[in-house]
């Protein structure tokens, strides 16, 4: 998979970052979520979904992780800049 590039402001990385935790916030614990949405599937199909799940919301997290590192280290620059 060929990495994406974005560009953000501030103000739209700040809403990103607080759609991913409305977002992640709801769909943890994962079990819980899963056998929520999906009480009249079999435990065999939750089970699968459980995976699913937590893979989505890995990638979710880790996307959130690194939007939250960059706006630290892009705080860093402009509190250096005014020095």
């Amino acid at each position: 998979m060929n990495p994406l590039t974005l560009t953000l402001t501030k103000e739209t990385a700040d809403a990103l970052l607080w759609a991913l935790k409305e977002h992640t916030g709801v769909r943890t614990p994962v079990r819980t979520y899963v056998d929520t949405r999906y009480a009249g599937m079999d435990e065999a199909f939750r089970n699968c979904k459980i995976g699913e799940v937590q893979d989505r919301l890995n990638r979710l997290l880790s996307l959130s992780d690194r939007i939250h590192l960059a706006l630290i280290q892009e705080d860093a620059k402009q509190h250096n800049k005014g020095e």
